[in-house]
């Protein structure tokens, strides 16, 4: 649902754009594309791989805890017919505490505001800050009023001509 409201945030920022534009004749539009910056900016690279190794050893320990999970499982089902019913009760006790664990697990680490979405934030936040820092720069020496987003997908059609992603990837990706 908030993917929708986004769309229509986005719409309606660029008819407001567009009747700007009819409104002020000497009005300078251009836009970037988001997705370009993110695939194409060293440093966005190298943070989203650092971030991708720490998913990979913290998805490693999730496989691990629902694998004690299972075995736990297994066990309990082939020694049922076995066990005392206060063994029984003992290894239920023990599987639903380790269902438990592994649900507590994935939640805190990826749910939401979980230390994956912190992480990626942590890594992220100060390139985005740097994106907008270069992007503001370029539209107050070049004259930009409006900067559109194409990889945000609200852009029906736009002259490549007014695509100023590569200048930013340059000044981005350079330091200058």
């Amino acid at each position: 649902m908030s993917k929708y409201y986004l769309t229509v945030i986005t719409i309606a920022l660029v008819l407001a754009a567009s009747l700007a534009l009819s409104l002020a004749q000497d009005m300078s539009i251009v836009y970037i594309n988001s997705e370009r910056l993110r695939t194409e900016y060293s440093a966005f690279i190298d943070a989203q791989n650092k971030f991708d190794s720490e998913v990979a050893v913290w998805e490693e320990e999730a496989t691990a805890l629902e694998g004690e999970l299972i075995d736990l499982q297994k066990e309990y089902e082939q020694q049922a017919l076995l066990l005392s019913e206060d063994k029984k009760k003992e290894k239920q006790r023990l599987i639903e505490q380790k269902q438990e664990e592994y649900q507590n697990y994935l939640s805190n680490v990826f749910g939401r505001g979980g230390q994956a979405e912190k992480r990626n934030t942590e890594l992220t936040s100060p390139l985005l800050d740097k994106i907008n820092t270069v992007l503001e720069e370029i539209s107050l020496k070049n004259g930009y009023s409006v900067v559109l987003d194409a990889g945000s997908g609200a852009i029906a059609y736009a002259d490549e001509n007014l695509d100023i992603t590569d200048l930013i990837l340059e000044k981005l990706n350079t330091g200058e």
